[in-house]
């Protein structure tokens, strides 16, 4: 008969899996978005994360207890994640793509990029009182009982949320709008698509901005559940860019693939724990074996339902 701790500890563990893999989910679909439009494998995608925690922080702090500081922090960590996102690409990535540079070019200079915003707001944050840990104010919450058995904060469903909505929103816009269209034959071929009318740099602009914005908002959120610095959003990468590529980079694959790998990791590493005495600080092995076994054998994605949707369309 299983142990009632042990029972607990794994619904716990399950609960707890939902939150931090919706939260995973949600901050591979600006990733994701950015990554199918322009084919940038963006590393510095982390720090926009990071720029948007901090921007809905100081936002947050200079409104005060006024009611609406949340709603402020969240319209600063959206604009000022796209505007980070927008510069990198102007000022970097673009300049390289005009003069014919290959997707490893772009991933090494996205990881300069990221260099240079981590430590440019890490000089920032050094050199002003509290800044190098930083948390949004949290309202208190209502617990949700699920069976008697374990309990959730309202506030925990944020990720959840917002994850599904984002992806289906994301979705929409690809498949059923005019932009949508004109981003994927961007992505599919931008000669073409130029040649055809297309805009492409306005394209990419609007890619930019909204994978920057999404970005901020996943800040926002990490910000409302966690304390942030200035590598929170590096030390995250790992698991961006696995649920991204579990997920095939489609944006329902990702926020499931997001999902699964928060299950596995809290799940798993709770039962090493209580059974072979592991430290949980090994939970990050997780994502990358299954990052490694997807590259290995199932490269273009476990999980890609928009390719399928887009196929039966075409």
């Amino acid at each position: 008969m299983v142990d009632s701790a042990i029972l607990y500890g794994v619904l716990g563990a399950i609960v707890n899996g939902l939150r931090v893999g919706s939260l995973y989910g949600l901050m591979a679909l600006g990733l994701t978005l950015i990554f199918r439009v322009t084919k940038v494998p963006n590393f510095a995608y982390a720090e926009y994360i990071t720029y948007g925690a901090y921007a809905a922080y100081l936002a947050a702090v200079a409104a005060g207890a006024n009611g609406v500081e949340l709603v402020i922090a969240l319209i600063a960590a959206v604009i000022i994640g796209a505007i980070a996102a927008l510069a990198s690409d102007e000022l970097a990535f673009k300049p390289l793509w005009k003069r014919g540079a290959t997707p490893l070019h772009l991933l090494v200079a996205s990881i300069g990029v990221g260099l240079v915003l981590r430590y440019s707001l890490l000089a920032i944050a050094a050199s002003a009182a509290g800044l190098l840990e930083a948390a949004l104010p949290v309202r208190s919450s209502t617990l949700i009982s699920i069976g008697g058995i374990v309990s959730i904060e309202t506030s925990h469903l944020l990720a959840m949320g917002a994850a599904t909505a984002f992806a289906i929103a994301l979705h929409w816009l690809f498949t059923r709008t005019r932009t949508g269209k004109a981003m994927r034959a961007t992505a599919s071929n931008p000669v073409l698509a130029r040649v055809s009318g297309i805009n492409i740099y306005a394209i990419r602009r609007t890619t930019w901005l909204i994978g920057g914005g999404l970005a901020g908002f996943a800040g926002f959120v990490y910000a409302y559940y966690y304390y942030v610095n200035p590598e929170s959003g590096w030390l995250m990468l790992l698991w961006i860019f696995a649920a991204a590529t579990m997920g095939g980079f489609t944006f329902y694959g990702s926020i499931i693939s997001g999902v699964l790998l928060g299950l596995a990791e809290q799940v798993i590493s709770f039962l090493a724990n209580m059974y072979l005495g592991l430290s949980t600080a090994y939970a990050p092995v997780i994502a990358l074996v299954a990052l490694i076994i997807v590259l290995m054998y199932r490269p273009e994605g476990v999980i890609r339902l928009e390719s399928l949707s887009l196929r039966r369309r075409a």
